[in-house]
């Protein structure tokens, strides 16, 4: 489906009515989804924290289909599992199972083109702090709803969102890294924020492949003045670095480069598999 032709949603459907629901969003490059199995491994993790009772083999079923769409094309597919609706109120339903649905979009432009260095402020926003959900991608996302509308605000790329302490967090739909020397940083993810996919990849693939130490911990903002380069990462915009952060100008990394290099042939090979 479309999202001009998306199946009709019911107005009781827990994700619409409170945000009960988790989703992925997956690039599609030839026909292909990339990396499927780090967006899996996600969605059962959030539905087995928040119980909701999915069958892996509707999420697949959802792609499937969804997939004959694109006829090799490139394109962002958006799979969304909501709790089944039932009584009225909060509680869920016993043994409610699971709504999956999925909407598709083309991409327009080429999918591994990295995207201009962006500029970013640090966002008046501050993340909320609730570790059950921390990690998960659930369908509440107002505070990147408003983040995001900061950064049109502020006639910017992107915001930065620090958590209650002050510690930098994630951008409205990014991950955030930070280069420091041979290290790289980015920030927890056990209080709020998302893990990202992306993210996943490069703490466990791809920065050892550019000799980079990568380190997750509470990011602070001396530590941004400090770092010699800062990149965002999503599923659909890949690696993207950063120009300018409140103010102050980076120059072109050339390790982020090569890391940029590195991603897209792992993404090229994943697709072509």
């Amino acid at each position: 489906m479309d999202e001009q032709r998306a199946t009709t949603v019911p107005g009781t459907d827990r994700a619409f009515l409170y945000g009960d629901g988790l989703f992925e969003t997956l690039l599609i490059v030839n026909g292909l989804p990339l990396w499927p199995e780090l967006h899996l491994d996600r969605l059962a993790l959030g539905a087995q924290r928040l119980r909701i009772d999915v069958c892996p083999g509707q999420i697949q079923k959802a792609i499937d289909e969804a997939l004959g769409h694109y006829r090799n094309a490139a394109g962002v597919l958006r799979i969304t599992v909501s709790r089944n609706g039932g009584r009225r109120g909060y509680a869920p339903s016993p043994d409610a199972g699971a709504r999956v649905t999925a909407l598709h979009w083309e991409l327009g432009r080429e999918p591994f083109d990295a995207l201009p260095a962006a500029a970013v402020v640090t966002s008046a926003i501050h993340m909320g702090e609730q570790p059950l959900l921390a990690g998960l991608k659930h369908c509440n996302r107002l505070e990147q709803v408003m983040a995001a509308a900061e950064a049109l605000d502020r006639d910017v790329d992107d915001v930065l969102l620090c958590g209650s302490e002050g510690a930098y967090q994630c951008s409205s739909n990014a991950n955030v890294f930070v280069l420091c020397g041979d290290a790289l940083l980015t920030p927890l993810i056990d209080r709020s924020g998302v893990a990202g996919t992306r993210r996943r990849l490069i703490l466990e693939k791809l920065a050892v492949q550019v000799g980079l130490s990568a380190t997750e911990t509470r990011l602070t903002a001396s530590q941004l003045h400090r770092a010699d380069a800062i990149f965002l990462c999503n599923s659909v915009m890949g690696i993207r670095n950063v120009a300018q952060w409140d103010g102050r100008s980076f120059a072109p990394s050339a390790t982020v480069d090569q890391l940029q290099q590195i991603y897209k042939r792992e993404a090229q090979l994943c697709c072509a598999s």
